[in-house]
């Protein structure tokens, strides 16, 4: 935070100006994690509401390390520390700044789970970077309030609970099953950190999304994944008319679970060849 001080008089009918005050709040950097070796092609993995920063990714992680640096940002207003939620377009254009910062113009993957998949189509707008394979999973390109306001409760209720009864409170959700002991300490430390006005912003910006007519990226194969039990296939509509990519229905999977379960298998649907 920068300041300066205006201090003004009266002097003979003139008003003279002897300090300046001015307090402006610099803008916060989102933190970024980065896994694996600078050298090799980059992958970008955006994470979701319910698993914040690289807690979803771990049983890919070692995966993708033997190929790929692999970068996960931390979203803000979904991170702990915790920053105030931006909107959709505006965490896009932090991690695209940030990847202009380092020098980072071509990902080979890029990867985004649930809410993170709006963020991950903005990042496709961008024409500046070349990206290679765009993996969508579970999208959430969809502009529903209600759908928002059923987040709403639905995260209200998990975060009254986890500041009840701290990580004990993730053995009530199936969803958090896949998380070991450090991630539900994060993702508490984060839930507890959200303050109440953030909540609504986060659940309605989750489901106030807008796609375009169309997506031109030439040289880039994208793929939309959906479980087959999956809320999210609520969005099929949208992404068939799109016609902007593959769509696959995985069978017998819910939401993001597939990712979970079988991760090689995941990988390879995104279009990945890791041998």
């Amino acid at each position: 935070m920068l300041t300066f001080e205006i201090v003004s008089c009266i002097l003979m009918g003139r008003i003279v100006i002897n300090k300046l005050k001015i307090t402006l709040k610099l803008e916060e950097k989102m933190k970024f994690d980065t896994y694996g070796d600078q050298e090799n092609p980059v992958a970008l993995l955006i994470h979701s509401i319910f698993y914040p920063g690289a807690t979803g990714y771990r049983t890919m992680l070692p995966i993708l390390t033997k190929k790929y640096y692999v970068i996960v940002p931390n979203l803000d207003g979904l991170s702990y520390p915790n920053e105030k939620f931006i909107s959709t377009r505006c965490q896009a254009e932090k991690i695209i700044n940030w990847l202009e910062e380092n020098n980072i113009k071509h990902i080979s993957f890029l990867l985004g789970s649930s809410y993170g998949t709006s963020i991950a189509f903005e990042i496709l707008k961008d024409q500046h970077l070349e990206i290679d394979n765009a993996a969508l999973d579970a999208p959430t390109l969809k502009n529903n309030k209600f759908k928002g306001l059923l987040l709403y409760f639905e995260l209200k209720k998990i975060i009254k609970d986890v500041k009840k009864n701290g990580i004990k409170a993730f053995d009530n959700y199936e969803k958090y099953k896949y998380l070991n002991e450090e991630d539900k300490e994060y993702c508490s430390n984060v839930y507890k950190s959200i303050k109440k006005e953030s909540l609504k912003d986060i659940a309605f910006e989750c489901y106030d999304y807008t796609l375009p007519s169309q997506l031109y990226r030439k040289d880039t194969k994208v793929i939309f994944l959906f479980g087959e039990k999956d809320r999210a296939k609520n969005n099929l509509p949208e992404i068939k008319k799109l016609k902007s990519g593959d769509i696959k229905i995985i069978e017998s999977m819910d939401h993001m679970q597939y990712m979970f379960e079988e991760t090689d298998g995941f990988l390879k649907a995104c279009g990945l060849n890791l041998n």
